[in-house]
């Protein structure tokens, strides 16, 4: 288990609302478990620039903290070691610095559910992201006005200016997620997500160590939230823009990334759910649009509608294969496309 990151007394949450000239609410009229303090936390296995990232949490902490909020932001290594150097940066910006040593997905994320023991909230942002102005302030506003127990924030791409155009703006990689503020649509995952930690502890929830090696531990761990009557929000203010890695925008790799998406999307929906075969109907939809996207994309001659056609054909067949098998949660190894924890 993490160390927890020492949280602040309550009652500074109080003396900061005054200070910045905000209404301190008296503590009869509150949530049980309203927001005071917040754990912005960045796993990490060392391999991107972090300074960047940091200073702007950083920069979102303080912005809150005139609000009333007490936060902190916290580094989680999941590497052999971050260089010295870095780690000397990260703490003059007030940083703190928890290394895990236990490699995994879920081992990282974990950790960080026990370095925000004493807070009440917890945010997860990825360490390829960079958080807009305002960022932690509409995530805090949405869990509050909804009163959520988990809030889900947009990921857009920014391609270089060199990306091949196969890559349709992103579509390739990622389609552009938008939904109306308010109950998510669809599942959530923790790239850039508000936790109400009270809602944690009430429910015993972690992250199962059985995906640690293959992802989609996040899936699986607000599939069951949401089936234990968690509330799941979108707040489209609260938007984290992530700039892909250059080895991850080439055809071969978003091939790779789109049969494994599809193994692990039937691995998931098996953990959650028990059934997958119910989903059987629209993964094969999916088969045919991808088949005429490539009839369609070979006639216009537009290499980004044949790949778009790739990918949902990549997709679907990584579903099949796994639902068929017996052993697919197992399986999945077989196509790792992000950095292996094994």
């Amino acid at each position: 288990m993490v160390e927890a990151v020492p949280g602040p007394p309550r009652e500074d949450a109080h003396a900061e609302a005054a200070v910045a000239g905000a209404p301190a609410a008296d503590s009869g009229q509150q949530r049980a478990d309203a927001l005071h303090s917040l754990l912005v936390a960045v796993p990490t296995l060392g391999k991107r620039p972090l300074l960047p990232l940091l200073e702007r949490l950083v920069q979102e902490v303080r912005a809150v903290r005139r609000r009333g909020y007490a936060g902190a932001v916290v580094l989680l290594d999941n590497s052999s070691g971050l260089p010295p150097s870095l780690r000397a940066a990260a703490a003059a910006l007030g940083v703190h610095y928890r290394h895990v040593t236990a490699r995994g997905f879920s081992q990282v994320r974990n950790a960080a559910l026990d370095a925000a023991g004493q807070f009440d909230a917890l945010v997860f942002i990825d360490d390829d992201e960079l958080p807009c102005r305002g960022w932690l302030e509409a995530l805090v506003t949405s869990a509050e006005s909804h009163r959520a127990d988990v809030v889900v924030g947009p990921v857009p791409l920014m391609l270089p200016p060199s990306a091949p155009r196969w890559l349709a703006e992103g579509a390739a990689l990622r389609p552009r997620r938008s939904q109306p503020d308010g109950p998510l649509r669809g599942s959530a995952n923790s790239g850039n997500t508000l936790i109400r930690m009270s809602t944690v502890r009430r429910l015993g929830a972690r992250f199962d160590p059985a995906l640690d090696t293959i992802g989609g531990e996040d899936t699986v761990f607000f599939g069951q939230l949401a089936q234990r009557g968690a509330t799941l929000v979108w707040a489209g203010a609260a938007e984290a823009v992530e700039t892909p890695d250059p080895e991850r925008l080439a055809v071969s790799y978003v091939v790779r990334r789109a049969y494994r998406a599809g193994r692990i999307m039937a691995v998931t929906a098996r953990m959650v759910t028990g059934d997958t075969w119910s989903d059987a109907p629209r993964r094969v939809g999916r088969s045919c649009r991808g088949l005429l996207r490539l009839v369609l994309g070979g006639v216009c001659g537009r290499s980004s509608v044949c790949v778009l056609g790739l990918v949902d054909l990549s997709f679907t067949l990584g579903w099949f294969v796994t639902v068929a098998m017996p052993r697919g949660r197992r399986s999945v190894n077989d196509c790792r496309v992000w950095p292996s924890y094994a």
